[in-house]
């Protein structure tokens, strides 16, 4: 497991947790502007998953013993989309976690704007065939939805890149997952009330302009599980990504506060 650990070792702690595809270049910009003042840590969750357990207990416990490993205490783990599960059932599961961040994340699939069908499509056979023979150009313009109408890749050194190697190298089964399987997962335990469960602090950011899970009906449900929310405005899915000066405050200002 890839591990990119940034900082002063002994400043405050932030554990990052990318999506799926995603990887540890997701919180690049992020770490960049916090890497003065915190301890960054960037996980690269790739194989997670390998052995086809998806769970969210079976995908943390390399991350709980990572913690354990760097000794790690009192740490904010940050979890973006699919890896806002990990970080809130490591929230549940290790003492070393002092709050927790879901970004870009909604409790369920009922705010989700994920077609019933993409179930039966998106088997791991047809995300191979897909991997191996998109060509880069068609896989950025796929990933246009994903972020808010007027983002410009050019505004995240490396990003277009990053969402091309980042697809091909994602698991195939973890895609089928998120987009079949997961929504059961949720059903039975939304991650609001998985929220609401944990002794820590919980912040919810969200970008308005999200086009996979609604924005309002997310960070309302959110909110009446305890959770502190907040909005970008000019955000879609990926607000670390797309407007990293208002993330980097917003989750320091949360951080100092507890």
């Amino acid at each position: 497991m890839l591990v990119v650990d940034e900082g002063e070792s002994t400043a405050p702690a932030i554990v990052f947790l990318h999506g799926i595809p995603g990887s540890v270049d997701w919180f690049a910009a992020v770490a960049e502007r916090m890497v003065a003042h915190y301890r960054v840590i960037r996980v690269d969750l790739h194989e997670l998953g390998a052995d086809g357990d998806f769970s969210a207990a079976a995908r943390t416990a390399p991350l709980r013993a990572l913690v354990d490993d760097l000794d790690l205490v009192e740490v904010t783990v940050v979890g973006h989309s699919f890896g806002a599960e990990i970080a809130l059932e490591l929230a549940a599961t290790s003492h070393r976690v002092a709050c927790v961040v879901v970004v870009g994340q909604a409790p369920d699939y009922r705010a989700a704007s994920i077609p019933s069908a993409a179930k039966w499509v998106v088997r791991p056979w047809a995300v191979r065939l897909a991997q191996r023979w998109t060509p880069g150009p068609v896989i950025r313009l796929a990933n246009r939805p994903v972020f808010a109408p007027r983002f410009r890749y050019d505004s995240a050194p490396g990003l277009a890149e990053a969402l091309v190697r980042d697809f091909r190298a994602a698991l195939p089964t973890g895609l089928a997952y998120a987009a079949g399987a997961r929504a059961d997962d949720f059903a039975a335990t939304p991650l609001d009330l998985r929220a609401r469960a944990l002794d820590q602090p919980v912040l919810v950011v969200h970008g308005r302009r999200d086009n996979l899970y609604d924005s309002t009906e997310t960070l309302a449900r959110f909110a009446a599980a305890g959770a502190d929310t907040h909005l970008v405005e000019h955000a879609g899915h990926s607000p670390q990504v797309e407007q990293p000066d208002e993330f980097v405050s917003v989750l320091g200002e949360f951080i100092r506060s507890r």
